[in-house]
């Protein structure tokens, strides 16, 4: 392989900015309200929240209602889940280097 495909690199710029997985990370597929996720997501201002959530929204990993809900989408389930195994992994390797 000479490069990284652009499913790939698309992923890999997902991951590359926590807020992108912690939001993902603090969402389920029951919406949730912006300020309830704001408090969940520590550190982030308003302002990014916003933006990482239309971002997200843009690649139909969340969808948001009019009343500031939102809530992941059947893609961006099966991405927390990519998440979640990469997190696993990860805790693997640590245990296995200590």
């Amino acid at each position: 392989m000479r490069d990284l495909n652009i499913g790939t690199k698309v992923g890999l710029a997902l991951l590359t900015d926590k807020w992108n997985a912690l939001t993902i990370c603090n969402l389920t597929t029951t919406p949730a309200g912006f300020m309830g996720l704001r408090q969940q997501v520590r550190g982030i201002s308003t302002l990014k929240l916003l933006t990482v959530l239309a971002k997200l929204e843009q690649l139909d990993l969340v969808v948001s209602t009019p009343n500031y809900t939102y809530a992941l989408t059947p893609a961006g389930e099966q991405f927390q889940q990519s998440l979640m195994m990469l997190e696993a992994w990860g805790d693997q390797v640590i245990t296995a280097m200590q």
